[in-house]
């Protein structure tokens, strides 16, 4: 009888897939990095003078909202103005779009769909994941790589392992079917484009597990895995520093993989993620498409100074560890965690029902905190 516990499961498919594959080297791209910046619909001034912030502190890349219900709030109906002029001022600027695909409209909603306080955005209904699969087609035809907006990254959501970002709560099998229909949607397109992962929340292993097991061809759907590896600690008492790990489980270390399958705030346990992948025979570069530090009281949050000195030994951890060098040692040296890219959370402070909006590098007033000058050593 097959293990009943989803976690026993997962690891029993892990030690499978380990022996039935070889750890073969992935080779590194040059290490980017980028930002996000917040939109909420703005007018091309108002966008052209943020993407003007980003390219004073060396960004390039900069990741922001695509929102579904801006451009098709009546079924079948596109109104591209407000993407037109994001592009627009995004070409002035010489910036790099990644979009975030998602917000559903609310014709694609469930019916008597309900949004509580603590949820960002509701998932779409089942239904309409077509229409969600044709609106993404519909964009790279107008802006992909071969128009003069060149768009060749389309990040497809974002956090759907949280009931913030795919509410009222997760479910894994929606999500794949989601994927899938994008997926095949965009066919003839996938040789000039890349498909990004919308960005998992922590090192969600058991998350990303679920999806291969609900779908084994699910590595097809996808070309860049996205993470979000923030490290407040599993209680929410405090923040762990980028080193910290808890103890291996030994069974797992003997499969190369990080600490305990139980906490995935550790920064390190990205790794994991990659492990997984090239056991599931889809190895596929990661990047961190949201990651930093909310200047803010005790627990979660630090000071400017403390933003600024976990801002490097986080990026300099990354670089260490986590991009085309060794991880470790054995098995752990043999594969690396091949992250390409960061695009830090976030370029400037923002409002929040919850007073943890003060991630920015640029305060709320256009000044630069300390760790911008951080950011902009790597950046450029």
């Amino acid at each position: 009888m097959a293990p009943s516990n989803p976690r026993v499961r997962l690891w029993s498919s892990l030690l499978l897939g380990l022996l039935a594959c070889l750890l073969v080297p992935v080779a590194q791209a040059e290490m980017k990095y980028g930002i996000n910046a917040k939109w909420g619909g703005g007018g091309y001034e108002e966008l052209v003078a943020r993407f003007a912030l980003a390219r004073s502190l060396g960004v390039k890349q900069v990741r922001i909202d695509w929102e579904w219900r801006l451009v098709e709030g009546q079924k079948g109906v596109y109104d591209w103005t407000p993407m037109d002029n994001l592009v627009k001022a995004a070409a002035e600027q010489d910036i790099e779009l990644l979009p975030i695909v998602h917000y559903a409209p609310n014709w694609a909603l469930p019916m008597l769909a309900f949004k509580s306080s603590g949820t960002y955005e509701l998932a779409p209904s089942s239904d309409y994941y077509d229409n969600f699969a044709a609106f993404i087609k519909a964009c790279i035809e107008r802006y992909g790589p071969t128009t003069k907006a060149g768009i060749t990254y389309w990040q497809i959501w974002n956090e759907p392992n949280t009931p913030q970002f795919w509410g009222p709560s997760p479910k894994p099998k929606d999500f794949v079917k989601m994927m899938k229909a994008v997926s095949h949607a965009v066919a003839e397109q996938r040789p000039s484009i890349k498909l990004v992962h919308a960005g998992i929340s922590r090192n969600d292993i058991t998350y990303l597990w679920m999806l291969w097991d609900i779908d084994p061809s699910y590595g097809e759907y996808f070309d860049i895995l996205a993470v979000h590896p923030y490290l407040f600690n599993k209680d929410a008492s405090g923040i762990n520093a980028p080193q910290d790990m808890d103890a291996d489980e030994s069974s797992l270390a003997k499969m190369g993989f990080v600490g305990s399958k139980e906490d995935n705030t550790y920064l390190g346990k990205l790794f994991n993620l990659q492990l997984f992948m090239h056991l599931r025979q889809s190895s596929k570069p990661i990047w961190i498409t949201e990651l930093g530090y909310v200047v803010a009281a005790p627990p979660l949050g630090v000071t400017e100074a403390q933003q600024s000195a976990k801002t490097k030994a986080t990026l300099d951890y990354i670089n260490q560890h986590l991009s085309g060098k060794s991880f470790g040692k054995g098995l752990r040296g043999d594969l690396p965690a091949d992250v390409e890219r960061v695009y830090w959370f976030s370029l400037e402070d923002y409002e929040s029902p919850d007073g943890l909006g003060n991630f920015g590098l640029i305060r709320a007033d256009g000044t630069e905190r300390p760790a911008a000058a951080v950011y902009r050593q790597y950046a450029q």
